[in-house]
């Protein structure tokens, strides 16, 4: 599947460097829904100064999922990512203590704010991902969707 998206997006390219300028100024969405950038590039983008400060494996692994997590709430309207965040509370595990929890939600606000300022227009979900860390090298994969530019949380 990642190799067939890798052509389509391939060809995409290709067709926008073939058209003429005005020609593809009038064809562009208004919101990038392919990006040009690798997703994996930019979770490890925005979560850099967070990998800068904690370098243990365990740490790093907590912040790439704490990364992951941000952007895909950051890709809901502001008045829902509230209740989002509000979800993923719920799922911690009760022992986390007061404290625990305000640093986790600071940094899911802090890191969803470099989301929107580095890739406002990048609209992808995160489905999965994977990390591998061997000799100080981190290497992400991710698999991801593309999203609608306005998404809602499903009504029960």
């Amino acid at each position: 599947m990642a190799r067939k998206s890798k052509h389509k997006n391939a060809r995409k390219a290709l067709k926008r460097k073939m058209s003429t300028p005005s020609k593809q100024a009038l064809s562009l969405p208004p919101q990038q829904t392919s990006p040009d950038i690798k997703i994996s590039e930019a979770i490890l983008n925005i979560s850099a100064p967070l990998r800068a400060q904690y370098r243990e494996p365990h740490r790093m692994e907590a912040i790439i999922t704490i990364a992951a997590m941000a952007w895909n709430i950051s890709l809901f309207p502001e008045e829902e990512q509230a209740h989002v965040q509000g979800m993923l509370l719920e799922s911690l595990p009760k022992h986390l203590g007061g404290e625990d929890v305000a640093v986790l939600l600071s940094t899911i606000d802090t890191l969803m704010a470099r989301k929107n300022l580095l890739y406002p227009n990048v609209r992808e979900y995160i489905l999965k991902h994977t990390l591998s860390l061997s000799n100080n090298t981190v290497t992400l994969t991710v698999s991801t969707a593309p999203v609608p530019e306005k998404i809602q949380r499903r009504c029960p």
